[in-house]
């Protein structure tokens, strides 16, 4: 961290040994002496001598020993680390019905949206939006200004803004409309897992701990089509996963107060999970759902990781501290000067700074500078049917693996910004660039591929006009920043017609790679109802995809055809790797050549203590000096070593 010190050091050795080795002939004392030849031939001298030499050259190796690692010392060696800070906080998932009846509501429906992010703190929100279909326009993430962000772009699609409907691209992939139930469970299912009340677990379900977790549920109720799950079974389900929700219906009395309709069964859903029914225009809405969400309890969770240079001066100061003490005891043993001299007063000073450098004294108050790798990545990941084909390791479906090494990239990636595309019939981006890897994580347990009654045939280039669009945008935003692209699927093609060519400009994709995965000998793909199991497990899917192929009968079989994904890496122009349960990730990123973490002053500090042993460690550099200049001094005045006999 302190580089500079190192050629100061290098300046200050080189001066000391000129100082040593020039000769001083006024300081000289020497006198001639008749016939001392013959004193200094004597056996008894030259091994005396010998003794001494070797002394004096174990000094000097334990002194130069000394001056390398102190100097390292002062100059804080340091290494990029990764930190999970520990966080207490709730998930809120926004909700919001985008069909025709919400239309003249669904901006002022954001923008109550937006009152209620700048009223938490601490908690992790996200939207999600749909009419026939459901969209996670951002996950669950605390960085509020992207929320922020997220939530304007929004308004400006539902205000009709030139340019902002694509932001409701992905909406309308069901049939019927206005499904409510279908929206409220896609709602529930963008919750990173968590044990479910029939023993099972949720969609997704890894090893993090439950957490609150409230679901904010604006519609109007008035359905318009056949959902595959009910207002009410969608009620059960987040009664199973312990989500309150919390209902804003801006058309509150516009179809009557009787029991049967929309409203009242709107209220008597939500209020059966713990939840809360408010009209939009409620003065009551924001600051009620903002206290009951913030009553509820909150579960201690690893939070987004932080790379941080991190100081690692435990080699040279062990090094340090031991050549000190060789060189003590050597001196000692030689007993140049009394023990009461400026001499061994400098000594003792130079092992007491020793030892308070290896303690790694610090004060409170301090901080460590953040790291980050310059990068724009991009996920591009298949969420077609045959993305769950079971012949990923010991029969898991092939999104496990995409899952793994989604959450394995990003760990080599420190700071980078990521951004998560999916497709299947159509492309959507689930995450914009973001730095919140706690956010990639969410999206990356969430993912689940299509219910398998929406499947038409998918295209593997399906992504290829929102990629393009995507690193056009990030070009534009930053154009020096170096842009990855991780293409994750199976390269199966169930449109019934050839792939169109996944075209990008050249110079936009600066790295990357195309991950296959599945087997040749294809695995069976378990269907997507988008109801539980009746096991009462979440999200599970029932019964197999049949082949339904003119003369077949029985299971599909979905298989990897890495001739059309290596042609998809050749049209980026990066690396196609297959990828295998226990595959190392280390070899696969060598390939698609990320950047190297750097300072980032830009992305803030880390709170850490004040470190002071380098100030210990330059203390003690100064401190050897003399010392190293008092042996170069002896050394170079030494007198030959004569291994003849003496003459009688």
């Amino acid at each position: 961290m302190f580089w500079w010190l190192l050629p100061c050091a290098a300046l200050a050795a080189v001066a000391a040994a000129w100082v040593a080795l020039r000769r001083n002939r006024s300081r000289e004392r020497r006198r001639p002496v008749a016939h001392a030849d013959r004193l200094t031939g004597l056996p008894e001298y030259q091994a005396a001598l010998r003794r001494h030499r070797r002394l004096l050259a174990a000094a000097g190796t334990a002194c130069a020993l000394l001056l390398v690692s102190t100097a390292v010392a002062a100059a804080r060696p340091a290494d990029v680390t990764t930190i999970r800070p520990e966080q207490h906080n709730r998930d809120i998932m926004l909700c919001l019905d985008a069909s025709g009846s919400m239309s003249s509501a669904d901006a002022a429906v954001v923008e109550v949206f937006a009152g209620l992010a700048k009223k938490f703190d601490g908690e992790r929100i996200g939207l999600t939006i749909f009419d026939s279909s459901a969209i996670q326009a951002f996950p669950l993430t605390d960085d509020y200004a992207y929320a922020q962000e997220q939530l304007q772009a929004a308004k400006d699609a539902f205000d009709g803004k030139p340019g902002s409907s694509g932001f409701l691209d992905g909406t309308w992939s069901g049939r019927g409309s206005s499904l409510i139930g279908d929206g409220l469970a896609s709602c529930l299912n963008s919750f990173p897992g968590g044990p479910s009340a029939a023993g099972g677990t949720a969609a997704g379900a890894g090893s993090a701990p439950t957490r609150s977790r409230s679901v904010v549920l604006a519609t109007d109720n008035f359905l318009s089509g056949k959902p595959i799950m009910t207002l009410e079974q969608a009620a059960q389900l987040a009664r199973e996963r312990s989500v309150r929700v919390y209902a804003l219906n801006p058309g509150d009395l516009d179809y009557g107060s009787g029991a049967g309709q929309p409203g009242a069964q709107l209220r008597a859903a939500v209020e059966s999970t713990g939840g809360s029914y408010y009209a939009l225009d409620s003065p009551d809405a924001i600051p009620g759902i903002v206290d009951a969400v913030e009553k509820t309890e909150t579960s201690s969770i690893q939070g987004a990781p932080r790379a941080v240079f991190s100081e690692v001066p435990g080699v040279p100061l062990g090094i340090a501290l031991f050549a000190g003490l060789v060189l003590c005891a050597i001196l000692w043993r030689m007993r140049q000067a009394p023990l009461r001299s400026r001499a061994w007063l400098r000594r003792c000073a130079l092992v007491l700074l020793l030892l308070a450098a290896a303690l790694r004294l610090n004060l409170p108050g301090g901080s460590v500078p953040a790291a980050a790798t310059d990068l724009n990545v991009f996920f591009v990941v298949d969420t077609s049917t045959s993305m769950v084909a079971e012949d990923y390791g010991n029969a898991a479906p092939r999104l496990e693996g995409v899952r793994k090494d989604i959450k394995a990239i990003a760990g080599q990636l420190p700071g980078a910004r990521f951004s998560v595309i999916t497709f299947d019939t159509t492309a959507h981006v689930r995450m914009p660039l973001s730095t919140d890897t706690l956010a990639l994580e969410t999206i990356a347990d969430v993912l689940e591929p299509q219910v398998t009654a929406y499947a038409r045939g998918s295209s593997i280039t399906a992504a290829g006009k929102v990629l393009s669009e995507r690193l056009d945008a990030a070009r534009g935003s930053r154009s020096g920043r170096p842009r990855l692209v991780f293409y994750l699927g199976d390269g199966e093609q169930t449109s019934g017609t050839e792939p169109a060519a996944l075209k990008v400009d050249g110079g936009m994709v600066s790295g990357g790679a195309v991950l296959g995965y599945g087997t040749p000998g294809g695995g069976r793909m378990k269907e997507n109802t988008g109801m539980e199991d009746d096991a009462g497990t979440a999200g599970t899917r029932r019964g197999y995809v049949q082949d339904n192929r003119p003369g077949s009968t029985g299971d599909a079989l979905s298989m990897i055809d890495e001739g059309r994904l290596r042609s998809i890496a050749g049209q980026l122009g990066v690396p196609y790797v297959h990828r295998a349960a226990g595959d190392p990730v280390a070899d696969m990123m060598r390939q698609s050549r990320p950047g190297s973490a750097e300072r980032a002053d830009e992305d803030g500090v880390v709170a850490a203590g004040t470190e002071l042993y380098w100030i210990f460690a330059a203390g003690a550099f100064l401190l050897a000096l003399p010392e190293g200049t008092a042996i170069l001094r002896q050394l170079r005045g030494f007198p030959g070593v004569s291994r003849g006999q003496v003459g009688p």
